[in-house]
């Protein structure tokens, strides 16, 4: 069976002899292309021979939004500080509207090869009123093009998926708030808070229109959840009837639905069922996470795709291969214990991941016979 096969059986109910296995190589990717060390034949669509390489399939590299957003009235500006060596160090972004402008600063960090938050643009709830202008200003126009590249450059090796904004509260805290400034304006004006996700949640219905009318089979509820942050009661008001909304027309119209939940999970993973969806996403287990793989189907229920799989940082040359190889053995016994599993790296691959490692994985399952 090719990956996508595989997958596929699984999403649809109908179960696979052999378990996909299925990993994120995007942040070592871009990491290694942005200090010159990519191997040339990875470059631009030879991104494909590296997965082919790796022996697993591809979703991360082959998300997309099926349309085109703009604004009217709001005016983006960015622009950058270098540091001693003239590399950009501080990106400064702002968003300017007529009633008023929403700033934010952004750190490169050489060491992740990431940008970091230093401001989040929304700091107290006097900027929710902004933040509802910039979304009510919102255009959507439907445009399936580079879904369409990507069904044909990934063939059977990838799954290519629409990825919608994140949900209202979600939005507001990984992308606009942040989790302090969140809680803050909570306390201080509920009302202004769930006033601002109104307008969010409405704002993603045309988006929404396009992905249910979209060439891609799955679509990826890219929410970043932590039970750390997400409590039950938080996730039961916010997040289950937002996911409840959408989850029908989208199966309706033969979609797949996938929830990323990359941070502790015993709190959120028992509530992901009743909302619909059919797969529970990137689910770090231990010793990173907080539950094991056999721990989180106790915690899913029966019915609920798990994908899990090795936590990132076990690729890292910081630990030893036993680690790695005893989480794979796990997930084994759970993909022949209950076949609604699918094996992943969770999160991704870090930039000091180890390509030996990957291929590991894929000899670990062929050698089990799967």
């Amino acid at each position: 069976m090719t990956p996508k096969e595989k997958i596929l059986a699984v999403f649809s109910g109908k179960g696979s002899p052999e378990m996909p296995w299925f990993a994120d190589l995007t942040y070592w990717y871009n990491a290694q292309a942005m200090r010159g060390l990519l191997p040339e034949k990875y470059h631009g669509n030879g991104v494909v021979q590296l997965y082919n390489d790796m022996g697993c399939g591809c979703h991360e590299h082959a998300l997309n939004l099926p349309c085109e957003v703009r604004y009217e009235d709001v005016e983006t500006v960015q622009r950058y500080e270098n540091d001693a060596d003239g590399k950009p160090y501080l990106q400064f972004t702002e968003w300017r509207t007529p009633v008023g402008t929403l700033s934010q600063v952004h750190q490169f960090e050489p060491l992740g090869c990431c940008w970091a938050y230093r401001e989040y643009p929304v700091k107290t709830v006097s900027d929710l009123n902004i933040l509802r202008f910039v979304y009510e200003h919102q255009i959507v126009t439907p445009n399936y093009e580079v879904q369409r590249r990507q069904l044909d450059l990934w063939g059977d090796i990838g799954t290519p998926a629409s990825i919608p904004p994140r949900s209202p509260m979600a939005q507001l805290l990984v992308i606009w708030a942040g989790v302090q400034n969140t809680v803050y304006a909570m306390a201080d004006d509920i009302v202004e808070v769930e006033k601002t996700l109104e307008v969010l949640g409405a704002s993603d219905d045309p988006i929404y229109d396009a992905i249910e009318n979209s060439p891609a089979t799955m679509v990826y509820f890219g929410e970043n959840i932590t039970s750390e942050v997400v409590t039950p009661t938080i996730f039961n008001k916010y997040y289950a009837p937002y996911y409840k909304k959408r989850v029908p027309r989208l199966h309706k119209a033969g979609k797949y639905i996938f929830v990323h939940v990359d941070g502790t999970v015993r709190g959120v993973l028992p509530l992901l069922e009743a909302t619909g969806v059919d797969c529970g996403q990137s689910l770090t287990p231990y010793p990173v996470g907080d539950a094991t793989v056999a721990k989180m189907r106790e915690l899913a229920g029966p019915n609920l795709i798990l994908w899990s799989g090795v936590p990132g940082a076990l690729f890292s040359p910081v630990y030893t291969e036993e680690p790695l190889r005893q989480v794979v053995a796990e997930c084994i016994e759970e993909f022949r214990r209950n076949g609604r599993f699918i094996m992943g790296i969770c999160d991704q691959l870090p930039p000091d991941g180890l390509l030996e490692r990957v291929r590991l994985v894929t000899e670990l399952i062929a050698e089990a016979g799967l």
